[in-house]
């Protein structure tokens, strides 16, 4: 389509594509270069009715592209209208004008954010042989029929019309990151009575009986009143240990981990000119070996987030070495997330998983993988980096997995100030505390998020130690790597990105309940498995400094959990204490230091291992929401966790009982692991493109 170059556009009856050009004038906008590119944010396109009209025009539809100049509108509405085709006009936020012919350009984000509640400016088409009141007086393009013409609209806001916007938008910011039902379920104890249960009764008889006891002791021995008062009197050195403990350890931790600089230029792909990495990646060059298998386990995945995981695979990856474990309970697959994944590619290894249980879709992922050595397992919304090269190196006949540092970001791959900031802040602190464990003993407890590890070596874990538990389950991976006498190194090179929660009690899954219903939980409800691994074993350790790293690492997880109990009679004693809070508050300020000691000094020469200034500077305000946070989950672990979890059955048991979800035991498996996948579309009568032999096996199942 020819395009007129005079500031016009050109169009066709019905659907009809229009594309605007500037009219580039240099005295009347000089600093403006006729080739600068287009944003135009928001369209909708509304006709133009002609005076021999007395009916109205239904509107047409319009599609713009977000960053060019060009939209496709489509003149539907005028198939009911006997007035003829309607002519689309365009009415754009957030941008200014350049030219008669309505050409945007971004505006600065104070500006934008204003004139989202400001009157919009209204661009209009006129044709030949129509006329319009509206267009009464309005100068017009010399170009010829169907040029656009700028009418302003705009009308000064009253100052009631701006409050309440402000307040509209003020109510929009507060629903964004405060969800009513989250609020509710703070407050909502139904889930300590419910549901019903014989053991969950007996926890809560016992949990009573305790409380009683304190009472009745106080009542006679009055031992409470005599332990606040030693509690007042010893203020700063239990405030130090409330409160200094975490800074202190990551003080220690500073002193042990040797932060390795980056070489330059490691882990580059080499890529040429006409080569397209991201849209085919069948083609790629790929600098391994190829034994390590990528396995994802997923559950009612985002798909732009899973396409985003795909993309940074394709170079480390074949497609026919990434494993989906799409897993859930029920037998079939419930969606068309199988199609989804055809079309990222062919060649995908896509598996349905009927067993509920990140940990059982792992193990299904590496005996599927059975000609590969290794595995690298990573969540469905972590971002394998661009140097990832496997950690093959790293493993030896006592060491069998390799953990990784995390970055914490939003979905836009950034890491913005508060939630998300802190959240990184913390990951930061877990990679160095990592780091140390690996140079003195070992890393203890790897990361759900991503991990390597031997396929044999994961495939006896999951299969003989591990629980299936869904909360705390990185923790249960690291307590079955030491009961099996193995060792996790790490490697600081590779940095994986894990997506995080955005909110504090916000829509969808938000920071409060992934905290509260399963981390903090999950780690008071291990308590009994440290003190076992403290007190019953030496964990593989044959060394004095591992022996004793290892037991001081223990020590400390177990004491992180009694302070936690700590701080309910603390907060009951001094809460009324003006001098306990101004003291609390000038010691939480203590644990920005050792973040930037980290971030300036061992991470100095590692800016992919920085946290951001700003997120160490209001850490502290981070570590007072998790103070509150463990509280809570310490309480669950007692009530909820020990009292009402029902543990899934473990790999053996299932094989033992003959469960139908353990799959791949049927023959069928060594040949095609998705082969439920393929039975649900039998099923649904969706499966296109099967074998003769396929549809008869198929068959006989379904018989």
């Amino acid at each position: 389509m020819s395009t007129p170059a005079n500031g016009s556009s050109s169009k066709n009856n019905n659907d009809q594509t229009i594309t605007f050009v500037p009219q580039y004038d240099a005295q009347k906008n000089p600093s403006i270069s006729p080739f600068e590119e287009v944003s135009v944010k928001s369209e909708i396109i509304t006709p133009i009715i002609p005076q021999s009209c007395s009916m109205p025009i239904s509107p047409a539809s319009a599609l713009l592209h977000g960053h060019k100049s060009t939209f496709h509108a489509s003149n539907k509405g005028a198939e009911n209208s006997w007035c003829g085709s309607p002519a689309p006009s365009i009415y754009s936020e957030g941008s200014e004008t350049l030219g008669t012919v309505g050409l945007q350009r971004p505006v600065p984000l104070h500006r934008r954010l204003w004139q989202k509640y400001r009157s919009q400016e209204r661009i209009l088409p006129q044709h030949s042989g129509w006329s319009s009141p509206t267009l009464a007086g309005t100068p017009r393009s010399q170009s010829g029929s169907g040029d656009f013409v700028l009418l302003s609209t705009k009308k000064s806001p009253t100052p009631g019309t701006r409050t309440k916007s402000f307040f509209r938008a003020v109510r929009d910011a507060i629903f964004r990151h405060i969800d009513p039902k989250t609020v509710f379920e703070m407050f909502d104890f139904r889930e300590l009575v419910y549901p019903f249960g014989l053991w969950k009764y007996t926890v809560l008889l016992l949990v009573g009986c305790a409380i009683a006891g304190v009472v009745v002791s106080e009542h006679y021995f009055h031992w409470i009143e005599e332990s606040m008062e030693i509690t007042r009197k010893n203020m700063l050195p239990i405030l130090v240990i409330v409160i200094g403990l975490e800074p202190l350890m990551i003080s220690i931790v500073l002193l042990v981990a040797r932060v390795a600089k980056l070489e330059s230029g490691s882990g580059a792909l080499p890529s040429g000119p006409g080569t397209d990495e991201e849209d085919d990646p069948s083609i790629l060059e790929k600098i391994t070996d190829h034994r390590t298998a990528l396995v994802i386990p997923c559950h009612n995945s985002d798909r732009e987030a899973m396409k985003k995981v795909l993309k940074s695979a394709y170079p480390h990856f074949r497609p026919q070495d990434i494993f989906i474990v799409d897993n859930g309970r029920t037998k079939y697959p419930p969606d068309d997330f199988r199609d989804f994944m055809r079309q990222q590619h062919p060649d995908i290894v896509y598996i349905w998983s009927p067993i509920g249980s990140k940990n059982a879709a792992q193990l299904v992922g590496a005996l599927a993988a059975k000609d590969y050595e290794f595995i690298m397992t990573v969540d469905d919304d972590v971002s394998i980096p661009a140097n990832f090269r496997a950690p093959i190196d790293k493993i030896d006949n006592l060491t069998k997995g390799v953990a990784f540092p995390l970055r914490a970001i939003d979905a836009h791959g950034r890491s913005p100030l508060f939630m998300v900031a802190w959240q990184d802040c913390e990951y930061k602190m877990s990679g160095l505390s990592k780091l140390a464990e690996s140079r003195l003993c070992g890393v203890l407890y790897p990361h759900g998020a991503g991990w390597f590890c031997e396929r044999n070596t994961l495939i006896d874990l999951i299969s003989n130690y591990h629980s299936l538990d869904f909360i705390a389950e990185d923790v249960n991976t690291g307590l079955s790597m030491q009961k099996m006498k193995k060792r996790i190194a790490f490697d600081s090179r590779i940095v994986l990105e894990t997506e995080v929660p955005t909110t504090l009690i916000g829509p969808g899954l938000n920071w409060w309940q992934q905290r509260k219903n399963s981390w903090e939980m999950g780690r008071h409800g291990r308590l009994l498995a440290f003190a076992g691994r403290l007190f019953l074993s030496f964990n593989g350790q044959t060394t004095i400094q591992g022996i004793l790293a290892q037991k001081f690492i223990h020590c400390y997880a177990i004491a992180t959990v009694v302070v936690d109990w700590v701080r309910v009679p603390v907060l009951v004693t001094m809460g009324s204490n003006l001098a306990f809070w101004r003291q609390a508050l000038l010691l939480s300020l203590v644990s920005i230091l050792p973040l930037m000691a980290f971030k300036y000094i061992s991470a100095r020469r590692r800016p992919d291992l920085q946290p951001g200034f700003w997120g160490c500077l209001t850490y502290p305000f981070y570590k007072q929401l998790y103070a509150l946070v463990s509280i809570i989950g310490a309480v669950r672990s007692v009530v909820h966790y020990i009292g009402g979890h029902k543990l899934p059955k473990t790999v053996r048991q299932m094989i033992k009982s003959n469960d139908e979800r353990a799959f791949w035991t049927d023959p069928r498996f060594e040949s095609n692991p998705g082969f439920l996948a393929d039975e649900g579309e039998m099923l649904q009568g969706g499966w296109s493109g099967a074998t003769s032999s396929q549809v008869t096996v198929v068959t006989v199942l379904v018989k």
